[in-house]
């Protein structure tokens, strides 16, 4: 999570929960924060979910984005099952995704 660390800093502004817990579990892995971040905008706090969904991700890093989507925008990813799909992330992203839910839901 170094570059949205970085990057919040530079912008000085405190980053929304919703993106605190996205980038939570996309800074759980390396190869994973590096191909997202390009899609990230911290000045609008944006994501271009459309370009992230075009990365010919493996299935435990598509189950991240999945859970990720759905921690932003509170509906899951459409033809997407989150639950069967977290069986295919390594233990690092299952993890990062409980912090993020809980971050997300205030516990």
């Amino acid at each position: 999570m170094s570059l949205a660390i970085a990057r919040s800093e530079k912008s000085e502004r405190k980053l929304s929960t919703q993106m605190r817990a996205v980038l939570l579990i996309f800074g759980a892995d390396k190869f994973l924060m590096e191909s997202v971040a390009p899609f990230i905008n911290f000045d609008t706090e944006t994501i271009s979910w459309d370009q992230i969904n075009k990365i010919p991700f493996g299935s435990g890093h598509r189950a991240a984005t999945a859970w990720a989507y759905g921690v932003w925008t509170d509906q899951p990813r459409p033809k997407s099952n989150v639950f069967d799909a977290a069986l295919s992330m390594s233990p690092g992203l299952q993890a990062a995704v409980l912090q993020a839910l809980a971050l997300r839901w205030g516990l």
